[in-house]
């Protein structure tokens, strides 16, 4: 039996808005490698998504907070998700103007479309589908580290992950995409310390209980040892 479609979930309307700032990053990033690149779109994509959540809630969350979001794959609460489809269809298109124009509408009926209180509300035009996800799935990491936590304005240097000193490695998930393998193989240090301070702070840090209330970030400066594999650890 075939299975049953299933809509989007939050981490594919955040990864369409990704996307778009991605395309929107300025002359300024276009001699910049493809990974800084990505996490500059992301880092702004969180911003991004702060905003558009207090447009409709009146709450302000912090950065980190939408990246716990995206990691669980679930839902904001107290926001209804047909905002979040409608953004990431214009997100999708490129913007308000270029959803205007690819549906040969105008920029007032996309505006009313977005903001209208109607889950049932009639697109302008044809949505733009979405990219099929990679079928490949995520693989299991085991990675211990030293590095920079930083929560709001403080700063705490040396910091090992993983927190608890009977562990010996913190199991994180790499995605096939995410290049955290390939920088190991190649032995690329730098780069390897840069996707493991995204994939720490956005699987690890993001679902402390602090990170509900402020910016938290970690940045690696030591890898003291890299598991490529778990298996039979």
């Amino acid at each position: 039996m075939a299975e049953e479609p299933t809509g989007p979930r939050f981490q594919d309307c955040f990864n369409d808005l990704v996307e778009r700032r991605l395309n929107e990053l300025g002359r300024a990033w276009a001699d910049v490698n493809a990974r800084s690149r990505r996490a500059e779109a992301a880092r702004r994509a969180r911003e991004e998504m702060v905003r558009r959540i207090e447009t409709r809630t009146g709450r302000r969350y912090a950065t980190s907070t939408i990246a716990r979001w995206v990691a669980r794959n679930t839902w904001p609460p107290r926001i209804d998700t047909f905002w979040f489809e409608r953004w990431a269809a214009i997100d999708r298109a490129g913007g308000i103007d270029a959803m205007a124009a690819a549906t040969g509408s105008s920029r007032h009926r996309v505006v009313a479309w977005r903001d209208s209180p109607d889950p049932a509300a009639p697109p302008p035009g044809r949505i733009p589908p979405r990219k099929r996800k990679p079928t490949a799935e995520p693989q299991e990491i085991g990675v211990e580290t030293r590095g920079i936590l930083r929560i709001g304005e403080t700063e705490q240097h040396n910091k090992r992950i993983p927190t608890d000193p009977a562990r010996d490695y913190e199991v994180l998930e790499a995605a096939p995409d995410s290049g955290i393998l390939e920088a190991w193989f190649e032995n690329d240090i730098d780069t390897l310390m840069d996707l493991l301070s995204d994939a720490i702070t956005e699987q690890v840090i993001a679902f402390w209980d602090v990170a509900q209330y402020y910016d938290a970030r970690y940045t690696v400066a030591e890898i003291v040892q890299f598991l490529p594999s778990i298996e039979g650890q």
